[in-house]
Protein backbone atom coordinates (compact mmCIF):
# COMPACT_ATOMS: atom_id res chain seq x y z
CA UNK A 1 0.00 0.00 0.00
CA UNK A 2 1.32 3.77 -0.92
CA UNK A 3 1.94 5.81 2.47
CA UNK A 4 -1.37 8.30 2.20
CA UNK A 5 0.98 10.99 2.25
CA UNK A 6 2.85 10.13 -0.74
CA UNK A 7 -0.77 10.02 -2.19
CA UNK A 8 -1.81 13.18 -1.46
CA UNK A 9 1.11 14.64 -2.68
CA UNK A 10 0.74 13.24 -6.06
CA UNK A 11 -2.61 14.28 -5.54
CA UNK A 12 -1.53 17.99 -5.47
CA UNK A 13 1.21 17.60 -8.05
CA UNK A 14 -1.60 16.51 -10.22
CA UNK A 15 -4.38 19.25 -8.91
CA UNK A 16 -2.58 22.12 -8.22
CA UNK A 17 -1.28 22.79 -11.15
CA UNK A 18 -4.30 23.21 -13.11
CA UNK A 19 -5.96 25.51 -10.63
CA UNK A 20 -2.36 27.59 -10.82
CA UNK A 21 -3.29 27.98 -14.55
CA UNK A 22 -6.74 29.03 -14.01
CA UNK A 23 -5.82 31.50 -11.05
CA UNK A 24 -3.61 33.13 -13.79
CA UNK A 25 -6.68 33.34 -15.85
CA UNK A 26 -8.70 35.15 -12.99
CA UNK A 27 -5.66 37.17 -12.46
CA UNK A 28 -5.55 38.54 -16.04
CA UNK A 29 -9.32 39.01 -15.87
CA UNK A 30 -9.04 41.07 -13.22
CA UNK A 31 -6.02 43.31 -14.75
CA UNK A 32 -8.04 43.96 -17.45
CA UNK A 33 -5.92 41.40 -19.96
CA UNK A 34 -8.29 39.12 -20.84
CA UNK A 35 -11.48 40.36 -21.71
CA UNK A 36 -14.77 39.34 -23.15
CA UNK A 37 -13.91 39.32 -26.67
CA UNK A 38 -9.94 37.69 -26.21
CA UNK A 39 -11.55 35.13 -24.05
CA UNK A 40 -14.31 34.49 -26.91
CA UNK A 41 -11.72 33.95 -28.78
CA UNK A 42 -9.31 31.65 -27.23
CA UNK A 43 -12.62 29.47 -26.70
CA UNK A 44 -13.21 29.73 -30.59
CA UNK A 45 -9.14 28.68 -31.32
CA UNK A 46 -9.47 26.24 -28.17
CA UNK A 47 -12.74 24.47 -28.82
CA UNK A 48 -12.13 24.03 -33.36
CA UNK A 49 -8.79 23.74 -33.61
CA UNK A 50 -6.29 22.74 -30.63
CA UNK A 51 -8.17 20.59 -28.50
CA UNK A 52 -9.06 18.43 -31.76
CA UNK A 53 -5.82 18.23 -33.12
CA UNK A 54 -4.55 16.99 -29.81
CA UNK A 55 -6.94 14.59 -29.08
CA UNK A 56 -6.88 12.89 -32.93
CA UNK A 57 -3.35 12.98 -32.39
CA UNK A 58 -2.77 10.93 -29.06
CA UNK A 59 -5.75 8.87 -30.09
CA UNK A 60 -4.54 8.10 -33.93
CA UNK A 61 -1.82 6.12 -31.91
CA UNK A 62 -3.21 3.97 -29.28
CA UNK A 63 -3.81 0.48 -30.10
CA UNK A 64 -7.71 -0.45 -30.66
CA UNK A 65 -7.52 -3.04 -28.75
CA UNK A 66 -7.51 -0.92 -25.49
CA UNK A 67 -10.41 1.44 -26.47
CA UNK A 68 -13.54 -0.10 -25.79
CA UNK A 69 -14.15 -1.03 -22.14
CA UNK A 70 -17.52 -1.96 -21.42
CA UNK A 71 -16.67 -1.94 -17.67
CA UNK A 72 -15.36 1.54 -17.44
CA UNK A 73 -18.03 3.11 -20.08
CA UNK A 74 -21.75 1.55 -18.75
CA UNK A 75 -20.94 1.51 -15.10
CA UNK A 76 -20.64 5.47 -14.53
CA UNK A 77 -23.33 6.14 -17.27
CA UNK A 78 -26.03 3.43 -14.35
CA UNK A 79 -24.35 5.70 -11.58
CA UNK A 80 -25.19 9.02 -13.21
CA UNK A 81 -28.59 8.39 -14.10
CA UNK A 82 -29.20 6.98 -11.06
CA UNK A 83 -28.04 10.04 -9.28
CA UNK A 84 -30.06 12.43 -12.05
CA UNK A 85 -33.26 10.37 -10.90
CA UNK A 86 -32.43 10.87 -7.42
CA UNK A 87 -32.03 14.73 -7.88
CA UNK A 88 -35.27 15.12 -9.93
CA UNK A 89 -36.97 13.58 -6.57
CA UNK A 90 -34.90 16.38 -4.70
CA UNK A 91 -35.93 18.89 -7.07
CA UNK A 92 -39.50 17.74 -6.74
CA UNK A 93 -39.34 17.98 -2.31
CA UNK A 94 -37.50 21.65 -2.80
CA UNK A 95 -40.60 22.84 -5.42
CA UNK A 96 -38.08 23.80 -7.77
CA UNK A 97 -39.56 25.22 -11.34
CA UNK A 98 -38.78 25.05 -14.84
CA UNK A 99 -35.61 26.45 -16.42
CA UNK A 100 -33.70 26.11 -12.51
CA UNK A 101 -34.68 22.97 -12.19
CA UNK A 102 -33.42 21.66 -15.42
CA UNK A 103 -30.06 23.36 -14.42
CA UNK A 104 -29.67 21.61 -10.92
CA UNK A 105 -30.51 18.16 -12.05
CA UNK A 106 -28.00 19.14 -15.16
CA UNK A 107 -25.06 19.99 -12.80
CA UNK A 108 -25.35 17.14 -10.76
CA UNK A 109 -23.73 14.93 -14.29
CA UNK A 110 -22.72 17.35 -16.62
CA UNK A 111 -18.61 17.18 -16.21
CA UNK A 112 -16.25 19.71 -17.97
CA UNK A 113 -14.11 16.71 -19.47
CA UNK A 114 -13.09 19.10 -22.33
CA UNK A 115 -11.56 22.23 -20.12
CA UNK A 116 -10.82 20.65 -16.71
CA UNK A 117 -10.84 17.15 -17.61
CA UNK A 118 -8.42 16.64 -20.13
CA UNK A 119 -5.41 18.62 -18.02
CA UNK A 120 -6.17 16.96 -14.92
CA UNK A 121 -5.86 13.40 -17.27
CA UNK A 122 -2.73 14.24 -19.03
CA UNK A 123 -0.78 15.71 -15.62
CA UNK A 124 -1.76 12.46 -13.74
CA UNK A 125 -1.80 9.75 -16.39
CA UNK A 126 0.27 11.37 -19.53
CA UNK A 127 -0.48 11.44 -22.99
CA UNK A 128 -1.75 7.63 -22.69
CA UNK A 129 -4.43 8.67 -20.23
CA UNK A 130 -5.43 11.75 -22.04
CA UNK A 131 -6.37 9.68 -24.85
CA UNK A 132 -8.31 7.15 -23.05
CA UNK A 133 -10.36 10.08 -21.75
CA UNK A 134 -11.00 11.55 -24.99
CA UNK A 135 -11.86 8.08 -26.12
CA UNK A 136 -14.53 7.75 -22.62
CA UNK A 137 -15.65 11.11 -23.43
CA UNK A 138 -16.38 10.84 -27.26
CA UNK A 139 -18.29 7.52 -26.04
CA UNK A 140 -20.75 9.35 -23.45
CA UNK A 141 -21.01 12.65 -24.70
CA UNK A 142 -23.63 12.03 -27.10
CA UNK A 143 -25.47 10.21 -24.43
CA UNK A 144 -24.93 13.82 -21.55
CA UNK A 145 -26.17 16.07 -24.73
CA UNK A 146 -29.33 13.76 -25.10
CA UNK A 147 -30.09 13.57 -21.71
CA UNK A 148 -29.84 17.33 -20.89
CA UNK A 149 -31.76 18.24 -23.81
CA UNK A 150 -34.41 15.59 -22.48
CA UNK A 151 -34.28 17.26 -19.08
CA UNK A 152 -34.60 20.82 -20.76
CA UNK A 153 -38.18 19.80 -23.24
CA UNK A 154 -39.20 17.63 -19.28
CA UNK A 155 -38.92 21.02 -17.07
CA UNK A 156 -40.11 23.46 -20.09
CA UNK A 157 -37.22 25.04 -20.08
CA UNK A 158 -35.13 26.98 -23.60
CA UNK A 159 -35.87 26.68 -27.00
CA UNK A 160 -37.94 23.48 -28.95
CA UNK A 161 -35.51 21.64 -31.07
CA UNK A 162 -36.10 18.49 -33.22
CA UNK A 163 -34.79 15.21 -32.02
CA UNK A 164 -32.69 15.28 -35.52
CA UNK A 165 -31.02 18.54 -34.12
CA UNK A 166 -30.13 17.35 -30.84
CA UNK A 167 -28.98 14.08 -32.07
CA UNK A 168 -26.44 16.61 -34.87
CA UNK A 169 -25.28 18.98 -31.82
CA UNK A 170 -24.58 15.97 -29.98
CA UNK A 171 -22.49 14.15 -32.54
CA UNK A 172 -20.71 16.70 -34.59
CA UNK A 173 -18.83 18.19 -31.35
CA UNK A 174 -15.19 19.00 -32.65
CA UNK A 175 -13.48 16.75 -29.63
CA UNK A 176 -16.09 13.81 -30.29
CA UNK A 177 -15.31 13.99 -34.27
CA UNK A 178 -11.39 13.90 -33.80
CA UNK A 179 -11.41 11.39 -30.93
CA UNK A 180 -13.99 9.65 -33.63
CA UNK A 181 -11.91 10.07 -36.54
CA UNK A 182 -8.31 8.48 -34.34
CA UNK A 183 -10.21 5.43 -33.37
CA UNK A 184 -10.62 5.03 -37.26
CA UNK A 185 -7.20 5.65 -38.30
CA UNK A 186 -6.00 3.83 -35.28
CA UNK A 187 -8.10 0.95 -36.59
CA UNK A 188 -6.79 1.46 -40.00
CA UNK A 189 -3.45 1.22 -38.25
CA UNK A 190 -3.51 -2.35 -37.02
CA UNK A 191 -3.83 -3.66 -40.35
CA UNK A 192 -0.03 -2.43 -40.35
CA UNK A 193 1.52 -3.23 -37.59
CA UNK A 194 3.44 -6.40 -37.17
CA UNK A 195 3.44 -8.20 -33.33
CA UNK A 196 5.20 -5.98 -31.42
CA UNK A 197 2.81 -3.40 -32.75
CA UNK A 198 5.48 -1.21 -34.56
CA UNK A 199 3.85 0.20 -38.05
CA UNK A 200 5.15 -1.68 -41.11
CA UNK A 201 4.90 0.98 -43.91
CA UNK A 202 7.49 2.45 -46.31
CA UNK A 203 9.92 5.34 -44.68
CA UNK A 204 8.13 7.61 -47.12
CA UNK A 205 4.90 7.12 -45.50
CA UNK A 206 6.36 7.16 -42.19
CA UNK A 207 7.89 10.13 -42.72
CA UNK A 208 4.47 11.76 -43.94
CA UNK A 209 3.08 10.51 -40.73
CA UNK A 210 5.85 11.57 -38.54
CA UNK A 211 5.51 15.15 -40.05
CA UNK A 212 1.73 15.49 -39.52
CA UNK A 213 1.88 14.34 -36.09
CA UNK A 214 4.53 16.78 -35.11
CA UNK A 215 2.08 19.81 -36.90
CA UNK A 216 -0.67 18.35 -34.87
CA UNK A 217 1.41 18.04 -31.70
CA UNK A 218 2.46 21.74 -32.01
CA UNK A 219 -0.91 22.72 -32.34
CA UNK A 220 -2.77 20.41 -30.03
CA UNK A 221 0.13 21.67 -27.26
CA UNK A 222 -1.31 24.92 -26.78
CA UNK A 223 -4.85 23.82 -26.04
CA UNK A 224 -5.33 22.69 -22.88
CA UNK A 225 -3.44 25.60 -20.72
CA UNK A 226 -5.25 27.95 -23.23
CA UNK A 227 -8.71 26.39 -22.05
CA UNK A 228 -7.38 26.35 -18.59
CA UNK A 229 -7.21 30.22 -18.97
CA UNK A 230 -10.10 30.93 -20.41
CA UNK A 231 -11.94 28.87 -17.32
CA UNK A 232 -10.21 31.05 -15.25
CA UNK A 233 -10.97 34.55 -16.29
CA UNK A 234 -14.90 33.50 -17.17
CA UNK A 235 -15.21 33.24 -12.94
CA UNK A 236 -17.17 35.56 -11.03
CA UNK A 237 -17.85 34.40 -7.83
CA UNK A 238 -20.29 37.12 -6.97
CA UNK A 239 -23.02 34.35 -9.33
CA UNK A 240 -22.37 31.47 -7.10
CA UNK A 241 -24.38 33.10 -4.31
CA UNK A 242 -27.68 33.55 -5.28
CA UNK A 243 -28.28 29.72 -4.87
CA UNK A 244 -25.33 28.87 -2.65
CA UNK A 245 -27.68 25.53 -1.28
CA UNK A 246 -28.59 24.23 -4.90
CA UNK A 247 -24.86 24.66 -5.72
CA UNK A 248 -23.42 22.43 -3.12
CA UNK A 249 -25.77 19.53 -3.99
CA UNK A 250 -24.47 20.06 -7.19
CA UNK A 251 -21.05 19.83 -6.55
CA UNK A 252 -20.98 17.02 -3.76
CA UNK A 253 -23.36 14.97 -6.46
CA UNK A 254 -20.89 15.37 -9.01
CA UNK A 255 -17.43 15.02 -7.05
CA UNK A 256 -18.22 12.76 -4.51
CA UNK A 257 -21.96 10.76 -4.44
CA UNK A 258 -21.18 10.10 -8.24
CA UNK A 259 -17.36 8.95 -8.50
CA UNK A 260 -18.08 7.14 -5.13
CA UNK A 261 -20.60 4.90 -6.62
CA UNK A 262 -18.59 4.34 -9.67
CA UNK A 263 -16.22 3.02 -7.54
CA UNK A 264 -18.41 1.02 -5.08
CA UNK A 265 -20.08 -0.60 -8.28
CA UNK A 266 -16.58 -1.32 -10.33
CA UNK A 267 -15.67 -3.07 -7.08
CA UNK A 268 -18.45 -5.06 -6.79
CA UNK A 269 -19.01 -6.12 -9.91
CA UNK A 270 -15.25 -5.94 -11.52
CA UNK A 271 -12.83 -7.00 -8.95
CA UNK A 272 -10.18 -7.52 -11.22
CA UNK A 273 -9.89 -3.82 -11.57
CA UNK A 274 -9.28 -3.01 -8.05
CA UNK A 275 -5.89 -3.10 -8.12
CA UNK A 276 -5.19 -1.80 -12.10
CA UNK A 277 -7.33 1.51 -11.20
CA UNK A 278 -5.87 2.58 -8.01
CA UNK A 279 -2.46 1.84 -8.33
CA UNK A 280 -1.51 -0.55 -5.32
CA UNK A 281 1.01 -2.64 -4.81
Amino acid sequence: MIFPPLRVLDVLVVCVPVFAVMGLGKWLELHGQMNHSRRDFINWLVYYFALPALIFREVSQQRFGSFLDPALTLWPLAAFVFVALVTMLVARVLRYRGAFTAAFVFCTFWANVTYMGFPLCQNAFGMEGLAKAAIYNALVMPFFVLFGYALIGFYGAGKTMTWRSKLRQAVLNPVVMAAVAGIGVALVGERFRDATGVLVLPVGIVGFLALVGSFLKLIGSMGLPLALLAIGASIHWQQTKAHMGALIYTVLAKLVVLPLLTYIGLRLFFPRRRRLSWGLS
